[in-house]
């Protein structure tokens, strides 16, 4: 098997799981340490390095080294060298997966155009709602209004207002879209079913206190607050890797997250079909591009002064944008040069995962044949988009 072939993992967890939301976190100075989820790409990417390194007789020492091994040679080649590189491996996602039917579903994370419309007949002191009340409620599809239609004041000079013709309460919400209910959106239908945090992850907050480094004693007032997560009876991560040979063998485990905790992966043979997918080309007059991973912009939620052609060939002119609240993500170094002084990476403003970018072009306009992440990486790092970062897909909109 080639090192170029593509091949997907599905991620399971042994128990429960543990994904730092980034912030510094040090027993006695802060009392809760919280958990992303799903997991950035920076966890992912790091489990699978890791479970690379471990099978191939390499030591960390010779790994790390700045005089490797020939064997070292070749792990650099592959997956990079610690803390500068990813070498030849690339990865999309993480998304997740739930087996339905003996299959696994691809779920995506719901669009921030799409708005649940509220039921007034529902009484307003009912906090909760099950699965199949779920099922039930209206989904709405939020447009750009139309030039000159209404003057209406946005915090994005320039920018349409997103609209939707209707006298119903709307109101956010988030979850998680089935690959059937998200290529139907993609094509301007509202899903028919919304997954809520809930039916996917239960979060398990657990005490603990901090040891002495030499006596491995309880420190005294050291006491603090983990937010484990537990993923649902068939719930896990999918990935798909590029660049380096597939695991053998083909189910095992590998550390995933904060405490090395276990999780059992599968590589998926045959994978999940993503032709469904794959953006248009060349691209409608009218486009939006939907995150489903986190991305980074050296403008904030934007490249610097809204330059869009590194994405793009021709001209696009962006009519408007709906971005949720910003997500931050850090982490830790783990080379030895890097954690000998300060390790903790740098915390950095990402776009998260459910954006969207409407885009209008008067010409044949294509993706850059180079582009593989709609993401921008800061100076100094690895590329973000090699690892999964800007994970995205294309639909097609028109104007409220």
């Amino acid at each position: 098997m080639g090192n170029e072939e593509r091949w997907q993992l599905v991620l399971e967890p042994h128990d429960v799981l543990l994904f730092r939301d980034g912030r510094p976190f040090t027993a006695g100075e802060e009392t809760r340490a919280r958990s992303l989820f799903p997991p950035t790409p920076f966890t992912v990417q790091g489990a699978i390095r890791a479970r690379v390194l471990f099978s191939s007789g390499v030591s960390p020492l010779d790994y790390a080294s700045e005089r490797p091994s020939p064997r070292a040679q070749e792990l650099h080649r592959l997956i990079g060298r610690p803390g500068r590189d990813y070498g030849r491996l690339r990865l999309r996602g993480p998304l997740l997966v739930r087996r339905e039917k003996g299959s696994w579903v691809r779920y995506f994370p719901l669009p921030a155009d799409l708005v649940r419309v509220k039921d007034d007949r529902h009484d307003e002191g009912e906090a909760e709602k099950n699965e199949k009340e779920k099922d039930r409620e209206r989904w709405e599809l939020l447009r750009p209004l139309k030039p000159g239609e209404l003057w209406i004041a946005t915090n994005g000079e320039g920018l349409a207002p997103l609209w939707a013709r209707t006298t119903r309460r709307l109101e956010e919400d988030q979850g998680w879209l089935s690959e059937e209910d998200f290529i139907a959106y993609l094509q301007g239908t509202p899903p028919r079913r919304v997954l809520t945090e809930e039916t996917i992850v239960v979060r398990e907050p657990r005490f603990g206190i901090a040891l002495e480094r030499g006596t491995r004693t309880a420190r005294e007032r050291h006491l603090y607050l983990a937010e484990f997560l537990r993923l649902q009876e068939g719930v896990g991560f999918w990935v798909e890797v590029e660049g380096i040979p597939p695991f053998g063998p083909e189910r095992g485990s590998l550390q995933l997250g904060g405490e090395a905790r276990a999780a059992h992966y599968r590589v998926l043979r045959p994978g999940l079909d993503g032709a469904q997918l794959m953006p248009p080309n060349p691209l409608p007059p009218r486009f939006k591009v939907v995150l489903l991973t986190p991305a980074w912009f050296g403008g904030g939620w934007q490249p610097p002064g809204g330059d869009w052609s590194r994405f793009f060939t021709g001209s696009v002119r962006l009519i408007t944008a709906g971005v949720p609240r910003y997500q931050a993500i850090g982490g830790a170094y783990v080379d030895d040069r890097r954690r000998r002084g300060d390790f903790q990476k740098p915390m950095r403003r990402f776009v998260p995962a459910g954006s969207v970018y409407f885009f209008e072009t008067e010409e044949e306009v294509r993706l850059r044949p180079e582009m593989r992440a709609f993401t921008e990486t800061p100076p100094g790092e690895a590329d973000f988009g090699q690892i999964g970062f800007g994970l995205f897909a294309v639909g097609t909109w028109d104007y409220a």
